[in-house]
């Protein structure tokens, strides 16, 4: 959790001797620790006009109003290639994979796609649920590949006709009945790839290449989001011997994930820029990495269209202040210029329910 206080505010810090322990509390009682951030303690004071409104002047804040700060440049390569993929005469699969770490919001994003983006570039009201979305489970315990598509068409049967002993040429029919083009998403964790290897990735593909064959009377749209795990740090302490223990077991488990995370990137990179991007009846795109949101990206979407109709004109500087006064200290707390989005949803929800709540007060 991050606070942004007055700056008349004491920053509390207490250091023991322990690599990586967090150091003070956060007012929740709960300890930030996210890759190297290993210090955050924002504890505002009594007079601070961040702190939670009361319960009567709070405004809901539309859901995702906050993811929507940056993600242009996925967005953007995003809309150029479905534009091509509504323009195909057939009807074609688009596959898109998704990929950052564990801190980025990857459902979020899903989210925005489907009640944002898309409804713009097909000109739909995005107050109707128009676009459909299935969620592909993965077989995370799989481990014999040869079984992967099996198991991926028995996944599908079961989440679009309930039933997983339906045929695909079923579910074809199911989904032709759908008006607009549908959202298949599947979610994998590095850890996933490390147990079954990078070749379930290529398989993955495979079966996304099949599926052609056989939902011919629907678009799909094929998300593939990879969730890159990161280092964490241990918050309690140990006797020296288990930490000795524990240090080393930590050491050698991070390592792995760097490893499996790398080579995943590296994957990716050689499938972006390979031939097989486009072959008969598909579109693979692999969308530019999610990763953290700068100040200056953060405060363009203060200024735009929706943030403004939701907070109001006159609220915009105070809120560009406030974010200018939020980034400062996480910088300073992490010697980082970039927030993760699932801490800065959070507090650009929690600042504009404060402003709001100000408003409401003085009005």
């Amino acid at each position: 959790m991050i606070e942004a206080p007055e700056p008349s505010n004491q920053i509390q810090q207490e250091v023991g001797e322990n690599p990586g322990q967090t150091i003070g509390k956060l007012d929740n009682g709960q300890a930030l620790n996210f890759q190297n951030v290993q210090n955050v303690i924002l504890q505002p004071g009594s007079s601070s006009s961040y702190q939670t409104p009361p319960a009567q002047f709070q405004k809901e804040v539309p859901h995702l109003l906050p993811y929507l700060a940056n993600r242009r440049e996925q967005e953007a390569e995003l809309s150029e290639v479905f534009s091509k993929f509504l323009k195909q005469d057939l009807p074609s699969h688009l596959v898109c994979i998704i990929h950052g770490d564990e801190y980025q919001c990857h459902y979020n994003f899903l989210e925005r796609m489907r009640k944002v983006s898309l409804p713009k570039w097909l000109n739909l009201d995005p107050q109707e649920p128009i676009i459909y979305e299935y969620p592909l489970e993965w077989p995370s315990r799989a481990k014999n590949l040869h079984n992967l598509s099996n198991q991926l068409c028995k996944n599908l049967a079961d989440v679009v006709l309930k039933n997983s002993l339906y045929s695909l040429e079923e579910i074809n029919v199911a989904l032709s009945k759908h008006p607009y083009p549908v959202i298949i998403h599947t979610h994998l964790l590095t850890e996933d790839l490390h147990k079954q290897g990078l070749d379930s990735l290529n398989k993955l593909l495979e079966f996304c290449h099949d599926l052609h064959k056989i939902i011919t009377n629907q678009r799909l749209i094929i998300c593939i989001f990879i969730k890159y795990k990161i280092k964490r740090k241990k918050t309690h302490k140990k006797l020296w011997f288990k930490f000795l223990f524990n240090f080393s077991f930590d050491f050698l488990k991070q390592y792995r994930e760097q490893q499996i995370n790398r080579k995943v990137r590296h994957y990716l990179q050689n499938l972006s820029n390979s031939d097989r991007n486009y072959i008969q009846c598909q579109s693979i795109v692999v969308l530019p990495e999610l990763s953290g949101i700068n100040q200056g990206e953060v405060e363009n979407w203060v200024r735009c269209e929706d943030t403004k109709k939701f907070v109001g004109e006159a609220m915009i500087e105070p809120l560009i202040q406030k974010v200018g006064e939020m980034f400062g200290y996480w910088e300073e707390q992490t010697s980082s210029d970039t927030i993760p989005m699932s801490y800065l949803a959070k507090e650009l929800s929690k600042l504009m329910e404060s402003l709001i709540a100000v408003q409401t007060n003085s009005s």
